[in-house]
């Protein structure tokens, strides 16, 4: 069983990696989940000097060979002046099982970079955060840093988040508006009707140009109204559209062929022994990973493992949503779960437990903890006292 913590390098460097990593095995996890490349934030940590983080967006952790890339280069992070976490992984511990938590195409750096690179939505506005899964170039740049990673000896499983298309509402830098977007507006501004995406869509039978005429029609009917829907309205609002314009759901499965196609590319440039896993979101719920291209069910066909984030609120929201997803990847997948084991989806070590064993009746291969940096000495000992129940 796969007991794991997610952790942030610029965690280590502050605690001290080999202190940090043996206070990590004590509490009981035998796997770190590494970020290998990564986006901004604004990161509150209890427990280290530097109380509030604000790391370099969109670079990576370890020393890339550029000779693997082409016209997108990946930006190196600071942290690598001090630390190689990923390539010097034995100086630090011998024992924990290292993952590669791989951001992909969600990089705002790259986007301003390569403005010609990004998802367009309806209007041809372009989204600088999230890079085109369809594109050739995005696609290379994918694939050659997952065998980057795949190259240093000590990485046995690199775990994809973002291999696609992105939700509207993402979480950009104050992200703003007057204009309250609904389910259904939000769901047709996502869509990605890019040169490639397009292209692509076309080549699957879809009347693309059609589709966006629609969807511009949609939205500026939208805009122009002053009709603000609750979700629970809008909701159904878009199943009508489902099924009322057969090229939206062409399209919808459109995206996700793209993105199973750039999946199955990269794993078959990755040598067998090293597994490619899927955080299919870290939206709520996760059956909502349709907007971003990674449907479970047939993504699942393409990797050796699902991570799930059971991001709800309370361990019975967190055993629904996870109960959903173990029967669409089916029960022959393998399938770990991660919890955020504090407020807002956990108040209580007893909601901790509780999570745990229900979890444990969906056959899970592991259970990791987001995030070592964030968490409270209190509830780091919550997840070792959860870790014990998985012995």
């Amino acid at each position: 069983m796969e007991k794991g913590f997610f952790v942030y390098a610029w965690d280590l460097a502050e605690e001290g990696p080999k202190s940090a990593l043996a206070k990590i095995q004590e509490l009981g996890a035998n796997t770190v989940c590494l970020a290998s490349s990564y986006h901004a934030g604004k990161f509150t940590r209890p427990r280290a000097k530097q109380k509030i983080y604000f790391p370099v967006d969109g670079t990576v952790y370890f020393e890339p060979n550029r000779q693997l890339y082409r016209s997108i280069q990946p930006k190196r992070n600071p942290v690598l002046d001090q630390y190689d976490f990923f390539r010097d992984w034995p100086k630090y511990n011998k024992d924990l099982r290292l993952k590669a938590w791989t951001v992909c195409t969600h990089n705002s750096p790259q986007g301003l970079e390569h403005p010609e690179l990004c998802v367009r939505n309806a209007f041809g506005d372009p989204y600088i955060y999230n890079l085109c899964p369809a594109n050739d170039e995005v696609q290379h740049y994918v694939r050659a840093l997952c065998q980057d990673l795949a190259s240093i000896e000590s990485v046995e499983c690199i775990t994809l988040e973002t291999p696609g298309y992105l939700p509207f509402w993402h979480g950009y830098h104050h992200e703003f508006g007057f204009v309250p977007l609904d389910f259904q507006a939000q769901a047709l501004l996502a869509l990605c009707f890019s040169v490639d995406t397009k292209r692509k869509a076309i080549s699957f039978g879809v009347n693309a140009d059609k589709l966006q005429e629609w969807v511009v029609r949609r939205l500026n009917q939208f805009f122009a109204s002053g009709v603000y829907p609750k979700d629970s309205m809008a909701m159904h609002w878009f199943l009508a559209d489902l099924i009322q314009e057969p090229d939206l759901m062409a399209y919808l499965r459109a995206q996700e062929q793209i993105v199973s196609e750039l999946i199955k590319s990269v794993r078959d440039v990755l040598p067998k022994h090293v597994r490619l896993n899927l955080i299919p979101t870290v939206q709520r719920p996760t059956a909502g990973c349709w907007v971003e291209g990674t449907g479970l069910t047939k993504l699942s066909e393409l990797f050796d493992g699902v991570d799930s984030c059971a991001y709800q609120n309370g361990a019975d929201e967190i055993f629904m949503d996870s109960w959903d997803v173990r029967r669409r990847v089916g029960d022959e997948v393998p399938l770990s779960f991660i919890l955020r084991p504090a407020p807002p989806d956990l108040d209580s070590k007893a909601q901790l437990l509780s999570a745990v064993e229900q979890l444990k009746t969906l056959q899970p291969c592991g259970i990791s903890f987001y995030n070592y940096g964030f968490l409270p000495e209190p509830n780091l000992l919550w997840a070792q006292e959860a870790f014990a129940l998985l012995d």
